[in-house]
């Protein structure tokens, strides 16, 4: 779901990626490149690694478009924005896609930047936790929002235990540095690519139990989304824009100092070497080893999609063929 984090930081960067991305422009695309923009998921980060590096590397130039990235102020209405034809893409998650086609809002992910779960339950290993049944009598602290119950009971009953016995405490954005002080045993909500890292880096000890291999179905977590207009009406431009991306993802899982450097440039404010820590770790998950960049499943979505409704998180039926296809890939998916 949307990243668990204080909008303050979002408004703080916004203004300045658009000034940078435009720079970049100037200096790679061609006068006669088509603009495109793209509002992303939050502030640039590991996970944009491809987005930027197709901008350095001018990816996007060489499929004669000129992309520009934009740090959204409300996260929560980037769907919209495109359903509206007021943004040609968006990078959001899966579950808010499904949510949004089943309230008719017209949205299509077309492709998968990150195509597993990143949020993930992590703990102290101080705290005799090794397996999800050991949540038991400990407690758990959560962001608040509607999917991190399921989530985490998901999680503690695939291995036997019973969520009941699980104390969930309400944190809000702080879960990272809860988990740092002990104030809490583990959390959910937090990224194994981004905070895991960053806590390891501080010096605690940390695990991850990942949602796909303790029993939540495999979803993807960042995926890319136009509208149904836009497919309609403009589809090489969407599989320009893929074949950039692709080959921007590609390059920063190979180029991984450079991809790190084009980051810093677009996003002062990372550390380089937490950065390239993460981008390590993330890199397989850019461009897989075990399938193409950016693929998407429809029949994986279907599955998830059912999984939400059981657990109460999508309240209508949603036609999961409409909400995603792997058509506008390069080569097809």
């Amino acid at each position: 779901m949307i990243r668990r984090r204080s909008l303050v930081a979002l408004i703080a960067a916004a203004a300045s990626v658009v000034v940078l991305a435009g720079c970049g422009d100037d200096d790679g695309g061609s006068a006669a490149s088509q603009p495109v923009s793209l509002i992303l998921d939050w502030y640039p980060n590991v996970d944009h690694a491809g987005v930027y590096g197709a901008i350095e590397q001018d990816y996007f130039g060489d499929e004669g478009l000129s992309v520009t990235p934009s740090v959204p102020s409300d996260p929560a209405a980037s769907l919209k924005q495109v359903g509206l034809d007021r943004a040609d893409f968006a990078i959001s998650y899966e579950q808010e896609v499904l949510l949004a086609r089943s309230e008719g809002v017209p949205v299509v992910a077309v492709a998968a930047i990150v195509p597993h779960p990143l949020n993930t339950v992590l703990f102290r290993k101080d705290r005799g936790i090794t397996t999800a049944k050991d949540l038991e009598g400990k407690t758990v602290g959560v962001a608040g929002v509607p999917s991190d119950r399921p989530l985490l009971d998901s999680v503690v009953r695939s291995a036997g235990g019973d969520p009941s016995k699980v104390t969930v405490r309400t944190i809000g954005y702080t879960l990272s540095p809860a988990l740092a002080a002990g104030k809490v045993d583990a959390v959910i909500g937090a990224y194994w690519n981004v905070e895991q890292i960053e806590l390891e880096r501080q010096g605690v000890d940390v695990g991850a139990l990942r949602l796909e291999d303790n029993g939540v179905p495999d979803y993807d977590e960042l995926v890319v989304v136009t509208s149904d207009a836009t497919l309609r009406d403009r589809p090489e431009m969407v599989r320009a824009f893929l074949r950039g991306l692709r080959s921007g993802q590609d390059w920063a899982a190979t180029d991984q100092s450079g991809a790190v450097d084009a980051l810093l440039a677009a996003n002062g404010d990372l550390d380089k070497e937490t950065l390239a820590a993460q981008l390590a770790v993330t890199a397989d998950s850019l461009s897989p080893s075990d399938e193409p960049t950016l693929n998407v499943d429809p029949a994986e979505w279907t599955g998830f999609a059912a999984w939400m409704r059981e657990n109460g998180l999508l309240n209508k039926p949603v036609d999961v063929g409409a909400a995603v296809t792997a058509e506008f890939l390069p080569d097809g998916g």
